[in-house]
């Protein structure tokens, strides 16, 4: 073989181990950054059935264990029956899995309202904290209502308030709750405007929360908010 030849033969094969060193190194990279990795994820569980503390916090909060039979079992011919279908429908709005949006507000605002409720008839507190925090409650019903995407009927919530106002006027003892869905006038006896009513107009397009008397004398303790 002649020099020439010896020193290309030489300079090929050096050229084929610079090129298997290159391939290995990429392949050793490779596996390197594969083994950095995290496992593929196994196939999930199925969905654990709720334990018996969340049914209780679910029944809890839609007051199940408080209400009577009177207005969880009742019939369209009920008296009782707006109230059903008003708790009914708080616990679909609390149910609701949107994150964001109309809906999603309509939700956070049902869990206010029914965390308010329970609050009030499970707290024992100062009866005049107890009446600051029934009307509170109240302008949540109504602050509720009054969203388009909560899609609350109207009637069913003018007949529902006033069960409602009975129910948490039991747990007062000088202070009673009235609702005022049937006042279409305003009379600055009973009634003060909310934010956002017309101060010139006479005509109530809404309630806003309870009214509060003294059972005593019947005297207004604190009137009840509405929008002209």
């Amino acid at each position: 073989m002649t020099d020439e030849r010896v020193k290309q033969a030489m300079l090929t094969a050096i050229a084929d181990a610079k090129s298997i060193a290159t391939s290995l190194e990429h392949a050793m990279a490779a596996a390197r950054s594969e083994s950095a990795l995290p496992p593929p994820p196994a196939s999930l569980p199925p969905a654990a059935p709720p334990t018996k503390g969340t049914q209780r916090l679910l029944t809890r909060i839609v007051l199940v264990d408080i209400l009577d039979d009177g207005i969880l079992g009742a019939r369209p011919s009920d008296r009782a029956f707006p109230l059903r279908l008003f708790f009914s429908e708080l616990g679909t709005l609390l149910a609701s899995d949107s994150e964001e949006g109309p809906i999603a507000q309509a939700a956070d605002l049902a869990f206010t309202l029914a965390s308010g409720l329970n609050f009030f008839l499970r707290a024992t507190m100062d009866g005049e904290a107890k009446v600051r925090v029934g009307l509170e409650v109240s302008r949540h019903l109504y602050a509720l209502a009054a969203l388009p995407a909560a899609k609350l009927d109207p009637e069913m919530i003018a007949k529902a308030a006033p069960l409602l106002a009975s129910i948490m006027s039991a747990d007062l003892e000088r202070v009673r709750f009235e609702s005022v869905d049937h006042a279409k006038v305003f009379d600055s006896q009973v009634h003060e405007r909310a934010e956002g009513s017309d101060a010139s107009a006479s005509r109530i397009t809404r309630p806003a929360s309870f009214l509060a008397r003294v059972t005593t004398n019947n005297a207004v303790k604190a009137k009840a908010q509405v929008v002209t």
